[in-house]
């Protein structure tokens, strides 16, 4: 089929073709397609751009309608959403200065300076829905516009951070960051472009879209709570006002989205620990650092019981290493080069000599092989220890017993032959998986991540040898890997085990790694028949 002077053809998700007159929208599609579509549509995607439904579409694009029920189409639906907030509170609140408002997991968030240094709390939050759901009921049209940097700097002459963030595009030029060029529409390379929505008399946002139609199309959507927040996450800069809602498609997904925050409350281990006085977080202690009470302490003694007798019939050594070390150690392994964020500030000691609390096991148990010459006929040889580790995690991710920055991990390093590499994996696997299973935690999905773009030492063969090694070990077993692009250690690619709970929530657990340049940095003694590496879990 060819087209016309009038007509333009448009190719469907299923190949398909459909005639539209020249000039139709992305709207004018859905309603060719059908009524319904037309009603539950709230965005497009064209030759793979998101774009609003009123954007005209051109001859031969490939074009998915989106509907509320789609993942982009939640988050067109959220960040719709999160404009009407912030119309809202600058209706409510005159002279309010606001930030940014991206949708999130689940839902959205918007930032804001109050004027006269005035703060939200709780109880102003059904005040405020009840503003968004009068803008609601006006069916604002959401128009979007494109200005020039300096169009942009008058038209939100009023807003600081609005200005910021145009301003950071014109001074990067085309070499803005993609948070900034994705604020204001930009594209990398191109000419800045500050694209603006309008609904309503007088309020307009700065935006690179798209949104909804119009604010009828929303409704199902709830503010949760009030929090404070850091200009673009940094301290230094002012804290802002930080409203959170959720929103959703129909009033039955946000019904069973509160139900589903109901019972993540109820099951709230940090409740639980405290009702059945399990353990605590003392104040004097510190953020993230657990002490057990004696229940949770025989909780614990029996997993800890019982995990040893599994790793001692799999053939696994106990050791036990220190939770300090001289911060020479940790510069040979590497981690005082790239994981130096993640560990606490060291001590002095011993003249000026310093001490690090270590993050992790690993150079220890390197030692423990290093210390005396090997025979290939040891091999594999399996250590593992109940080893206390330390790292530093800022305040604002610390989360009872699952983000910590003090805990006992149950380590194990194989070190093995290159031709035992293959075996030692998958049986590590499967006795990981199978360990997990015992503690019924057996609803998962295995993550593979791969070599950090900025962060990784060693060579590309090492990191393609270790990747498809790890990646063969699920495939043997017959399980799928969801790929985690950049997401592995600076020394290694690693298999993550993703728990999930009993509401769906998923939770790195283990980890499987494959080290080739920690045994190499710290000269672990090795023959031709060794492989300079190891396995851990």
């Amino acid at each position: 089929m060819s087209p016309t002077e009038t007509e333009i053809i448009v190719v469907l998700p299923d190949g398909s073709e459909r005639s539209l007159p020249s000039g139709a929208t992305a709207g004018d599609l859905a309603a060719a397609v059908g009524s319904r579509l037309a009603k539950a549509a709230v965005a497009a995607e064209v030759d793979g751009d998101l774009v609003d439904l009123s954007r005209p579409l051109p001859d031969r694009a490939t074009v998915r309608i989106l509907t509320g029920e789609a993942a982009e189409g939640r988050q067109v639906l959220r960040h719709s959403t999160a404009h009407v907030l912030a119309q809202a509170v600058c209706n409510l609140w005159p002279g309010a200065r606001y930030a940014i408002g991206p949708p999130v997991a689940d839902g959205f968030y918007y930032d804001f300076e109050l004027p006269g240094a005035a703060h939200f709390s709780d109880e102003d939050l059904p005040r405020i829905e009840t503003e968004m759901r009068r803008i609601v009921d006006e069916a604002q049209p959401f128009v979007r516009e494109e200005h020039s940097i300096a169009e942009g700097l008058e038209l939100f002459a009023a807003q600081p951070f609005k200005r910021e963030i145009i301003e950071g595009v014109a001074a990067l030029g085309a070499t803005a960051d993609a948070e900034l060029a994705g604020e204001t529409g930009s594209e990398a390379g191109g000419s800045a472009v500050v694209t603006v929505y309008r609904n309503g008399e007088g309020f307009v946002d700065l935006c690179r879209g798209p949104h909804v139609p119009g604010t009828d199309r929303l409704g199902h959507f709830k503010l949760m709570r009030v929090a404070g927040a850091y200009w673009r996450g940094d301290e230094k800069r002012p804290q802002l006002q930080r409203i959170y809602g959720t929103a959703w498609e129909s009033a039955a997904a946000l019904a069973a989205h509160l139900h589903h925050l109901e019972e993540a409350e109820r099951r709230d281990h940090r409740r639980l620990g405290a009702e059945l006085d399990l353990f605590s977080f003392p104040d004097e202690i510190g953020s993230g650092l657990a002490v057990f009470h004696p229940k949770g302490g025989l909780v614990r003694r029996l997993m800890e019981d019982y995990s040893r007798e599994r790793h001692e019939a799999a053939g696994y050594q106990f050791v036990n290493t220190p939770h300090i070390t001289k911060a020479d150690l940790f510069q040979t392994s590497g981690h005082l080069d790239w994981f130096a964020e993640g560990m606490f500030p060291p001590m002095e000691l011993d003249d000026g000599q310093k001490y690090y609390l270590k993050p992790m096991n690993c150079p220890f148990h390197i030692l423990i092989y290093r210390s005396r010459q090997r025979s290939y006929r040891e091999l594999p040889l399996r250590f593992f220890e109940f080893g206390g580790v330390y790292r530093y995690e800022k305040s604002g991710v610390v989360h009872g017993l699952t983000r910590v920055r003090g805990m006992t991990q149950d380590d194990a390093h194989i070190f093995c032959t290159r031709e035992q590499m293959a075996t030692e994996l998958h049986s590590l696997l499967e006795f990981v998986l199978g360990l997990l299973g015992d503690f019924g935690l057996d609803d998962f999905y295995l993550e593979l991540s791969t070599r950090p773009e900025e962060k990784a030492v060693g060579t590309d063969e090492e990191w393609a040898e270790a990747t498809s090694a790890l990646r063969a070990a699920a495939e043997t077993m017959g399980l799928d890997l969801v790929p985690d692009e950049g997401g592995g250690a600076f020394y290694g690619p690693k298999i993550s085990v993703q728990i999930r709970d009993a509401i769906g929530r998923s939770w790195q657990m283990s980890t499987i790694q494959l080290d080739f340049q920690e045994p190499q940095r710290l000269t672990c003694p090795m023959s031709a028949r060794t492989m300079p590496g190891t396995a851990r879990s």
